[in-house]
């Protein structure tokens, strides 16, 4: 009998062992995550659970609880059989697609459970007897239908799970395949004993125990064992298909192992034509001297590399491998090919730094450039050159942009065709160029060149293409670059309006007229707010000096420099596009006088007032004439608007519709400045103007000259005949006027009759 007791104590051991392991796999399967994972819990909880019940079925006495306790183990293995299932079909891939089988053996294992439960009282499915406190055995009794249906359910399952496995052995990997072999042999081992031991009553049943480990089995199996083979080959596959090399050197130098990768990179490159693992080693001596006072245990730097294939760019990484007792195991190196982020990144540079269209330097760039020029050469002199091409937008507008940006790139390809080595060229914006050159250099025989060449390259009838340049000759190299360029600017402006200079020196006159359009700019707003602006008029006369009214024109009444002439600031505002707020404070004035003299009984008098090119683009020209007009509740008729023939041409349907409306609305539209040099006769047939103003400029030129003077007398019979007024504007002499009178023009303006004059003096002079 002793041996009976110590198989019961090795046996209880051996079970409880298994449980709290069991326990352990439960408790770990359930914190990790995944599908898998919760497979993994439901299977080793459900053995968990088993093992407790079995444990009870042999150690607690009576054969109502060991009765009870093997229905529950029956019934338990059921459920354990589904977890087995679930789980292989997650780690194997196998079983999917078979809902109604399992939706079968849910209600299988269900009717199962309650028939083995309940049997502990009934007995319909099987009965224990011939139990004793010294036995080891337990007879089950008759068994009926349900005890045989159980084992065959069974045993079916796990035939079909051992295929299941045996399936993944002969189409897995040979890496993986240990892990489908362990879990067939079990189950294969566990299967045979059970089959072996039907006939046995002994109470130690071996295939439970051997059920239990192969729950244990499994876990390990899933989550903790990788073969060291799988490691190897997957860590020298990976590095194999690395997109970088990888070369590695024991302790006594001897190159051990080197990727494709790295073979490719060493061949490709040149260095010796071979890809032998003696060529690396012999490199890696050269390296080790070179860097023998300078080597660490990791080392990051990137090396260029020139041949007959090209450039290329590498990214060397050095590691130095030592144990835990610091002993030098290997070296090794990764390379890695950047050429083409380094290719990338110059591109980049290239765009942020150039100009798309030219290929010059952009400003920004420009300025750095010449900063470091400046910076590096401080005893050599040099002189910015800044072009412009006038009224650049026109040819857009004409011709299209296509043709513009051909006009752009030609100046950039004559500009480079002069660029020395040191000098820099750049398209600093819309048609505005730069260059830096010393100043011992010769340039402006290249500039006169230049211009006449695409002068004669872009030559239209519709166009004439005039670039002028500003250049200004370092004086001080601390000076921000960005002042520099305004200065040759500044130069370049004084020059804008004529066709026979190419180029203008900055000098210190033009920074103090820089410095006055700056003051200017500067006090205009409050000089606006303030009433500053006066308005003079200038008296519109007959032959005998009676006013029929006057022309608007401005000045300047400043608190501290006193009445400034248009002259001082005209120019300035309108170059600034200021020009507008200056001449819709005018209207105002003109509009306001207008209805004061309405109000007093003089409206019969009307005064002209001046509308400038960008006021057709700033302002709403219409929407503001009608609306002084219905403000001061005057005539239309009586505010007189003069434009030229620039402002019109500049988008001449547009504005054409805008003179249409204002004189259908009832305004006066006037000429100005016809003979100047802006108008034509071309226009008389384009624009239905109600006024024609002849500028004396036209018979100063004229006057004693018959051909002249038939050419004027035409314009003014013409005018008559195409039912516009004449007002000649400028007239200085008399016998000027007796001509114009001869000519049958009785409209006169200019200092011959009145200077302007302020307000009051118009009104006493000539409002009766």
């Amino acid at each position: 009998m002793a041996w009976e007791i110590y198989m019961k104590i090795a046996y209880g051991i051996l079970v409880m062992a298994e449980i709290i392991l069991l326990g352990i796999c439960s408790v770990q399967a359930f914190r990790r995550k995944g599908i898998l994972a919760r497979a993994t819990f439901a299977y080793e909880l459900s053995s968990f659970i088993c093992g407790i019940v079995f444990a009870a079925y042999i150690f607690v006495p009576g054969n109502m609880a060991k009765t009870l306790c093997a229905g529950l183990t029956y019934a338990i293995f059921d459920w354990i059989i589904i977890a087995l299932m679930y789980y292989s079909q997650h780690y194997t891939g196998l079983f999917r697609g078979v809902r109604p089988v399992k939706i079968l053996m849910y209600v299988y294992s269900a009717f199962d459970t309650v028939m083995m439960i309940s049997n502990a009282w009934t007995h319909k499915v099987f009965y224990i007897d011939n139990i004793s406190a010294d036995s080891v055995n337990v007879v089950i009794g008759q068994a009926s239908l349900v005890y045989k249906a159980h084992f065959i359910y069974i045993y079916i399952g796990i035939i079909v799970i051992m295929l299941a496995y045996l399936m993944m052995i002969i189409k897995s990997s040979r890496f993986y395949r240990f892990r489908y072999e362990m879990i067939l042999l079990v189950l294969a081992v566990s299967f045979t004993l059970d089959i072996v031991t039907i006939g046995n009553n002994s109470i130690y049943d071996l295939s439970t125990p051997v059920f239990s480990f192969m729950a244990i089995l499994i876990y390990y199996l899933t989550f903790k064992y990788v073969p060291n083979e799988v490691i190897e080959n997957m860590l020298s596959l990976i590095i194999k298909d690395m997109n970088d090399g990888i070369v590695c050197f024991d302790n006594r130098g001897r190159c051990i192992y080197s990727n494709d990768v790295a073979d490719m990179m060493y061949t490709s490159d040149g260095l010796h034509g071979s890809k032998s693992h003696e060529d690396f080693e012999a490199e890696y001596r050269e390296w080790l001297e070179k860097h023998r006072d300078t080597r660490r245990d990791y080392m990051k730097y990137d090396i260029p590399v020139t041949n007959a294939a090209g450039s290329k760019f590498y990214e060397i990484e050095y590691k130095r491998i030592n144990d835990e007792k610091n002993n030098h195991i290997c070296d090794y190196f990764i390379v890695n090919d950047i050429s083409e982020v380094i290719a990338k990144l110059e591109r980049e540079k290239y765009k942020a730094s150039h100009d798309s269209l030219t290929g010059l330097l952009n400003r920004e760039q420009f300025y750095e450039e010449t900063r470091k020029i400046l910076r590096n050469n401080p005893d050599r002199k040099y002189s910015i050159i800044c072009s412009n091409i006038r009224d650049f937008k026109f040819i857009n507008e004409l011709f299209g942009i296509e043709k513009g940006n051909k006009v752009l790139i030609r100046q950039s390809e004559l500009m480079k065709e002069y660029q020395h080595n040191g000098d820099l060229c750049a398209r600093m914006q819309n048609d505005r160029f730069a260059m830096l050159v010393p100043s011992d250099h010769k340039i402006e025989e290249h500039i006169i060149s230049c211009i006449n060449l695409m002068q004669e390259e872009f030559k239209s009838s519709l166009f004439r293409l005039h670039i002028f340049a500003g250049i200004y000759e370092i004086d001080d190299t601390d000076e921000p670059v960005s002042i520099m360029c305004d200065k040759a600017n500044i130069a370049s402006e004084t020059i804008k309006n004529s066709y026979q200079k190419y180029f203008a020196y900055y000098n210190n006159e033009l920074l103090e007229r820089s410095i006055e359009e700056r003051r200017i700019i500067g006090e205009f707003e409050k000089a606006i707010d303030n009433n500053e602006f006066v308005m003079f008029l200038q008296p519109q006369v007959d032959c005998k000096g009676m006013a029929y009214g006057a022309e608007a024109l401005v000045r300047w009444q400043h608190p501290e420099r006193g009445l400034l002439s248009p002259a001082v600031f005209i120019d300035v505002l309108e170059k600034a596009g200021l020009i507008y707020k200056l001449d819709r404070y005018m209207w105002e004035k003109a509009a306001e006088k207008l209805g004061e003299w309405k109000r007093e009984g003089h409206d019969r008098y009307h005064i002209s007032v001046n509308i400038s090119t960008k006021d057709f683009y700033l302002i709403d020209v219409y929407e503001t004439f009608t609306g002084l007009v219905d403000k001061y509740n005057i005539n239309p008729d009586k505010l007189k608007l003069e434009i030229t023939e620039t402002a019109l041409m500049a988008d001449f349907k547009k504005n054409m519709e805008i003179i249409r409306r204002l004189q259908n609305y009832g305004f006066k539209i006037e000429i100005d400045d016809f003979g100047s040099g802006y108008s034509s006769l071309n226009m008389l047939k384009d624009i239905s103007a109600d006024v024609l103003k002849i500028d004396m400029g036209f018979l100063r030129a004229s006057e004693n000259e018959l051909k002249g003077r038939d050419i004027l007398e035409s314009i003014v019979s013409l005018a008559g005949k195409l039912g516009m007024e004449v007002i000649t504007e400028g007239v200085e002499k008399e016998s000027q006027v007796n001509m114009l009178k001869d000519m049958g023009c009785n409209m006169f303006q200019g200092y011959f009759f009145s200077k302007p004059v302020q307000i009051k003096e118009f009104e006493d002079r000539y409002l009766i």
